[in-house]
């Protein structure tokens, strides 16, 4: 236990230090940079801090994440700065936790969105560490949480999904060591950091039910009640959306797009020429992903972690958002139960290629991290 605590506190420092160097090097200190606010997008003026944005941006998606943990009960009007509001409020357990962690104040609720973030981190990093050391490797992989493609995206921009990534960690090591109310509670609370949360519970009601343990599975199905609730509340104070577009009928149609069409990027023919090839490594990573996942099949694999598998590889097939696939920021991060779970099957079964696919992805997301160094550095425009 002391050297995965130990492995989880160097994980999280080291990535709190890395923040830290961005913001300073970056952003004059203004933390507020982190949640990557558009200028082009309106800002509320209700908020008494100086919010760094971004010019001829429309940001990303922490800053939604930023006005609902100011005001997660519809109580401000701050949902109307929020786009997609029902999906993103959907999302409530980070941005929720920051507003508790702090009070309900303001001058407080950013700061406590951060530790929130690094909370996930180093709980991640632990529960992967443990897990490792439950099959006879070093508690150190641990600190490979840093490297996972939603951790690095969440540290950078704080997006909700650092903690789906952490609650995948969690349940492949609760599934296997403490099946009682700690994997209940990872897979209740799983649903509310993101809907794709509801794959974990899913999956594993599903494999109780191929086993024929009708009792424990009528218990855990509960485990979704506390989502289903407040998506309730969410949608008595939001109008209906309809997502119907973000899916394709033809599998994998989003990811064939982005492979034969690439970004096009504004940059020198160098920064470009490393960029397209980071892209295609990143895309190689999905494509053996779901080479592995057939292999998976084949060996006809039915236990929770294979089925959960299973469902995101159904929502990586189907989903066919522009906006998702086009960069490895967004599909790496959506994505990154598919990768992150394989990896950790292949902790278990020693087949380390399983992480391969992961490994692929990461190297894009850093492209950016080395681009904000270069910044801070006094490195002129690429």
């Amino acid at each position: 236990m002391r050297r995965s605590l130990l492995a989880a506190a160097a994980c999280t420092v080291l990535l709190f230090a890395w923040q830290a160097f961005a913001v300073y090097g970056n952003y004059h200190g203004n933390w507020t940079a982190l949640f990557c606010t558009g200028a082009k997008m309106p800002v509320p003026a209700s908020l008494h801090e100086t919010i760094w944005t971004f010019k001829n941006s429309y940001g990303y998606d922490g800053q939604m994440y930023h006005y609902i943990a100011h005001d997660p009960w519809f109580k401000r009007g701050l949902d109307q700065y929020v786009d997609a509001r029902r999906m993103r409020y959907q999302r409530i357990l980070l941005p929720g936790l920051a507003h508790l962690l702090a009070f309900g104040e303001d001058r407080y609720v950013d700061a406590a969105y951060i530790v929130c973030v690094l909370l996930c981190i180093f709980l991640g990093s632990l529960w992967l560490g443990q897990y490792a050391q439950l099959h006879r490797y070093s508690p150190w992989i641990g600190l490979a949480f840093a490297a996972v493609p939603a951790v690095l995206v969440s540290i950078d921009r704080l997006t909700v999904d650092v903690v789906l990534a952490c609650l995948c960690v969690g349940f492949a090591l609760f599934v296997e060591r403490c099946p009682g109310w700690p994997l209940y509670t990872v897979l209740a609370v799983a649903p509310l950091a993101r809907e794709t949360g509801f794959i974990l519970l899913g999956s594993y009601v599903g494999a109780l039910l191929l086993k024929r343990q009708f009792r424990r599975a009528a218990i855990f199905i509960t485990a979704g009640l506390p989502a289903l609730a407040w998506y309730r509340f969410v949608a008595l104070h939001t109008a209906t959306e309809n997502h119907a577009s973000w899916f394709s009928l033809v599998p994998f149609s989003g990811y064939f797009q982005t492979l034969l069409h690439p970004v096009a990027y504004p940059f020198s023919l160098p920064v470009v020429a490393v960029a397209r090839t980071l892209d295609y490594a990143a895309l190689a990573g999905i494509g053996l992903a779901i080479g592995w996942v057939l292999i998976l099949l084949y060996r006809r694999a039915i236990d929770p972690l294979a089925a959960a598998i299973y469902g995101f590889t159904a929502l990586a097939a189907f989903l066919s958002l522009g906006e998702i696939w086009a960069e490895a920021y967004a599909y790496g991060r959506s994505f990154t139960p598919l990768l992150l779970l394989l990896a950790i099957v292949g902790l278990r079964t020693r087949r380390l290629a399983m992480a391969v696919p992961m490994l692929l992805v990461t190297p894009r997301i850093l492209l950016q991290f080395a681009a904000l160094a270069y910044y801070a550095f006094g490195g002129k425009a690429l």
